[in-house]
């Protein structure tokens, strides 16, 4: 398998120019295939791609620093849509051109490759998969979607497809729900979700997949005064083993609404649930969350205010972190629930940021740049302080290049970390 992705991704290498702004879009509900009045059955076959290059560096303290030059490659097959019913398959490759890092959290060389010991973290490991394959129906609004897809709710704070990573994250997955100009409701269950370390780490490891029983359930209504909306995320993931140690991120029960008015957006949440970072026999625990951002005009661009809070132990085991509390992703991990941070020393945590996005600079350049503080839920303890800059330049509808940097200058329990990338993609 790993032979065929390396021929995959050298053919493609000439298109080496190529890479994606971020995380793919959500498609919710799943987009209708666009329909033909001819008869002829090829008229409705559609080839789609996607081939992103990207050059990483990252240095976590005390770890070496690490260099990654990666290409990945997804081409897919989209077939219908025939009454209704459409059908969509996609395979992945992703292949290191400069292997000097390391692509997986453990201490294990064997569950991923490349693995240069002692080197910083870069979760790009080789792989190839099936990324998507799934079956479709969608008319009048509703629609049933059975197969292994990306999802993608709300800001993916609680469910994403980790886009930024090279193998993003994809479930096997039955989903149906309706959606009119004002109102949108879907309902998922899942079994299996794949993580971002791809289908070539060993199976039964939490590095290729979380298994269990997970329900999400959302709904949204757009008003004349914005859009509010609701979501009981039911997650409940098999303890996995990995060489050695049972690894458990348990079960979270999470209850939630969201209001976007004005350019306000607020955000509230309860969960409860289990796992064996809570100390005792039941190991139970409750928690909160509250996310309140502030957007508004500001010297021509756009300036954010905000503050995400994260009371200790709540987790969100199917979020695209590295959309939030800053790119050096100082907490993915503690944010997941596999972990409690250095030395146990994670209690939840308390983000407050500023941001600021000015487009239309010189060359056609947008900027987005970002300030965090960090603390645990209380305030108590200081995790740390972070500054991102991101440039996007897109040359065409096809083709767009960015740059990324963040510094996380770590405090008390965290290490600092530096992380710099340059990546081009291109889509069609």
């Amino acid at each position: 398998m790993k032979h065929i992705t390396s021929l995959t991704l050298l053919t493609l290498a000439s298109m080496a120019s190529l890479a994606q702004a971020g995380d793919e879009p959500a498609s919710y509900p799943p987009a209708a295939t666009t329909t033909s009045a001819s008869p002829d059955a090829f008229s409705k076959i559609k080839f789609t791609g996607n081939i992103r290059t990207r050059y990483e560096f990252r240095e976590t303290d005390p770890a070496d620093a690490s260099h990654a030059l990666t290409a990945r490659a997804r081409i897919g097959l989209e077939i219908g849509s025939f009454g209704g019913f459409s059908a969509f398959v996609e395979g992945e490759g992703t292949q290191g051109i400069i292997e000097d890092f390391r692509s997986n959290p453990t201490g294990n060389p064997n569950l991923t490759d490349p693995y240069v010991s002692g080197n910083s973290v870069i979760a790009d490991p080789n792989n190839a998969e099936l990324n998507q394959a799934y079956l479709k129906y969608a008319k009048d609004g509703f629609f049933v979607q059975v197969g292994r897809q990306r999802i993608i709710r709300n800001s993916a704070a609680f469910i994403g497809n980790v886009g930024w990573r090279q193998n993003e994250q994809t479930f096997d997955a039955a989903q149906i729900g309706y959606k009119n100009d004002n109102f949108s409701v879907s309902y998922v269950y899942s079994d299996r979700a794949r993580r971002i370390f791809g289908e070539d780490a060993p199976s039964g490891t939490p590095l290729r997949e979380f298994k269990g029983d997970f329900h999400l359930l959302d709904l949204s209504y757009k008003a004349d005064f914005g859009t509010v909306g609701g979501y009981a995320y039911l997650i409940d993931v098999d303890p996995v083993r990995n060489q050695g140690p049972l690894l458990n991120v348990g079960e979270s029960n999470t209850f939630g609404v969201f209001a976007d008015v004005n350019g306000f957006h607020a955000e509230v949440a309860f969960q409860d649930g289990t796992s064996n970072l809570v100390s005792g026999t039941d190991q139970d625990y409750t928690a909160g969350y509250a996310h309140l951002k502030y957007s508004t005009k500001v010297a021509g661009g756009t300036g954010i205010v905000g503050v995400e809070y994260l009371g200790e132990h709540f987790k969100t085991p199917f979020a695209t972190v590295h959309a939030f509390n800053g790119f050096a992703d100082a907490f993915i991990l503690q944010r997941i629930g596999l972990n409690g941070g250095p030395g146990g020393n994670y209690n939840g945590i308390t983000d407050i940021y500023l941001g600021y996005v000015k487009k239309g600079l010189p060359g056609g350049i947008t900027f987005k740049g970002f300030l965090h503080y960090f603390a645990d839920a209380g305030l108590n303890d200081t995790y740390g302080y972070e500054a991102d800059a991101v440039f996007v330049k897109k040359f065409n509808d096809n083709l767009t290049g960015v740059m990324k940097a963040a510094y996380f200058s770590g405090e008390d329990f965290y290490e600092d970390i530096k992380q710099v990338s340059l990546q081009l993609d291109y889509k069609f």
